[in-house]
Formats: structure tokens, C-alpha cells, sequence
């Protein structure tokens, strides 16, 4: 039970850190040749969308994080 409660948290808290890089705004490079437009709507609703995806990654990482601490507390299985 240990050894698996590590694990999911483990790969929760890889997931969770995936999810918080796909949506970083660091990602944002890109160049468009396109006419200037005012698409901040569009902009807006994708900037809340990406914030939504990286506060569910923060949550993935702090439940996986939490899963590898209490896995430390369960004695071992000899």
C-alpha cells in the first residue's frame, strides 16, 4: 500500500506539473502574419481558460505531494 500511494502521487504531481507547463504563459510564442485586430475577447477567454487548467494542475501537484507524505507515515509491509 506504501509503494502504491507513492506512486500515485508521483505521477500525480508529474501530471499536475505537465498541465501547469502546457498552460504557462512562457509558451506563448508565436508569430502571425495577419492584420491587427481587436480580439482581446477571444485573448480573455483564452487567458481564463489556460489560468483554469493551471490552477487544476497546482491541485494535481499539492494532492500528489500530499499522497507522497502520507505514504511515509504507513509503516512497511516486510
Amino acid at each position: 500500500m506504501k509503494t502504491f500511494l507513492n506512486s500515485i502521487g508521483l505521477i500525480l504531481t508529474i501530471i499536475g506539473v505537465y498541465v501547469i507547463y502546457i498552460n504557462s504563459p512562457i509558451n506563448e510564442s508565436e508569430i502571425v502574419a495577419a492584420p491587427i485586430t481587436d480580439d482581446s475577447t477571444e485573448l480573455q477567454e483564452s487567458t481564463s481558460k489556460k489560468n483554469r487548467f493551471m490552477k487544476f494542475g497546482v491541485y494535481i501537484v499539492i494532492i500528489g505531494t500530499v499522497l507522497q507524505l502520507i505514504s511515509n507515515f504507513i509503516p512497511s509491509e516486510n
